[in-house]
């Protein structure tokens, strides 16, 4: 993707949103659709092959604002990082913002020969996974649910993780300048 797409990306609530012309302009397509799985005791997770091509050879993982995984393809993860890098690393919006999207990351991801993606444990407690596991295609974006909890946040809607979504959307905005 080149640096104009790139510059096109636009931060929502701790995550990208690409533009339409960005998308159909580039080679990235979206992750779509929403397919169970389990997490076997070393952590895998078995990823279908179209989302594996989607994703990508090397993508980033975080805690999302929601609790779940979110799974990011290395353009994507390049444009979140390119947004935070760009605001005063003092001001402490970013601090704050950098501590829990950053803090709670890890880039280089990949998937072993049989299209399994081993996710580290403290990602298996922190997004409480699992045996079965919900992988949800959200465009610029995968997420990776125990399905305990997303049931619970389609029971809770709005409320369920009120408190880290409002964080990091407060954090963002005041490391926006806004």
């Amino acid at each position: 993707m080149d640096a104009s797409v790139v510059r096109s990306a636009i931060a929502k609530e701790g995550a990208v949103e690409v533009s339409e012309n960005a998308v159909l302009g580039s080679k990235l397509k979206p992750l779509l659709g929403t397919d169970e799985a389990t997490i076997d005791s070393k952590g895998r997770i078995l990823v279908s092959k179209k989302k594996r091509d989607r994703l990508g050879d090397s993508f980033a993982l975080c805690l999302g604002d929601n609790g779940c995984l979110y799974a990011y393809p290395g353009e994507q993860w390049e444009a979140i990082l390119e947004e935070i890098f760009s605001c005063d690393p003092t001001n402490p919006g970013r601090q704050t913002y950098t501590r829990m999207v950053l803090g709670t990351a890890d880039d280089e991801m990949r998937f072993d020969d049989q299209g399994r993606v081993v996710v580290p444990q403290k990602f298996r407690e922190m997004a409480h996974l699992t045996k079965e596991v919900i992988l949800i295609g959200c465009g610029d974006r995968l997420e990776i649910w125990g399905k305990e909890e997303y049931d619970k946040f389609v029971q809770y809607g709005d409320s369920y993780c009120q408190e880290r979504r409002e964080a990091i959307r407060k954090a963002r905005l005041e490391m926006k300048g806004l």
